[in-house]
């Protein structure tokens, strides 16, 4: 299974570790070691050894909290406190930290723990500062996955161009019966 990683934050590429969620909801962490080689594809640790079920129960939660955060900032709607209480929790504990060895190469290391950690802090500071204002819901249908849209004009509206983009773009040139409009 590979990962996608294009919401321009590290905590909302962790939210959208459940795809489709108003259709057919797909659960990309479906075992403790779905979230070991996320952790590791997402760049957060170089390698996460032992992930227990209880741990990849922690990460789903927290991963919901994060959602429900981010869809909340969204809509500058007010947050659940209980899922800021989540996230301050697990920001609490410290996070992975990198060990230079060389130029040009760090070592991240950390266990579950340091990774939620990570995590958590990575939220904390989205949904903590101003940049909670540009998050975005993806306008593809029936994606779910959230971004940061740092477009110049703050107009972005599919998660990734060539994926969700290229699928409303090819929708709509078939509507149009396979003509391009002229301007």
């Amino acid at each position: 299974m590979s990962f996608l990683f294009v919401s321009d934050h590290l905590a909302l590429d962790f939210a959208a570790t459940v795809a489709w969620r108003a259709t057919d909801p797909e659960e990309l962490l479906a075992g403790p070691g779905d979230f070991a080689r996320w952790a590791v594809a997402a760049g957060v640790v170089d390698r996460l050894d032992t992930v227990t079920q209880d741990d990849l129960t922690r990460a789903r939660a927290l991963r919901e909290a994060v959602y429900r955060l981010a869809l909340a900032a969204g809509a500058e709607e007010p947050a659940d406190p209980r899922d800021v209480t989540l996230v301050r929790r697990a920001a609490a504990h410290p996070p992975v930290r990198p060990a230079l060895h060389d130029l040009g190469r760090v070592e991240r290391r950390g266990g579950v723990t340091e990774v939620l950690a990570t995590l958590a802090t990575t939220a904390s500071d989205l949904f903590g500062g101003p940049d909670r204002l540009l998050v975005r819901r993806c306008a593809g249908t029936p994606c779910t996955r959230l971004f940061v849209d740092r477009s110049r004009a703050g107009t972005r509206r599919w998660c990734d161009k060539r994926s969700c983009g290229s699928r409303v773009n090819a929708a709509a040139y078939r509507r149009r019966g396979g003509r391009s409009e002229q301007v």
